[in-house]
């Protein structure tokens, strides 16, 4: 009899800025236009940036009901 062990993925608390954009398909340019435009919320710890798990499913669920528009190869947004 075998027992695999399979690890649970555990979500982040927070989101380091390069985790959250590769998990979401931005570059950080863009990124950091959307949080400059309100669209992503921030939390700094010392010098470091983190976007919050719940901020990161918020903007999620925004894209995916097409309440956002992310502009893509610097045409303006829609």
């Amino acid at each position: 009899m075998s027992l695999e062990y399979a690890p649970t993925r555990v979500r982040p608390v927070n989101w380091r800025v390069n985790d959250f954009c590769e998990a979401h398909g931005l570059g950080r340019t863009k990124f950091y236009e959307l949080v400059a435009a309100g669209k992503i919320g921030l939390v700094k710890c010392g010098k470091t940036s983190l976007v919050p798990d719940d901020e990161a499913q918020r903007f999620q669920t925004s894209l995916e009901a097409g309440r956002m528009k992310v502009a893509v190869n610097n045409q303006p947004d829609i």
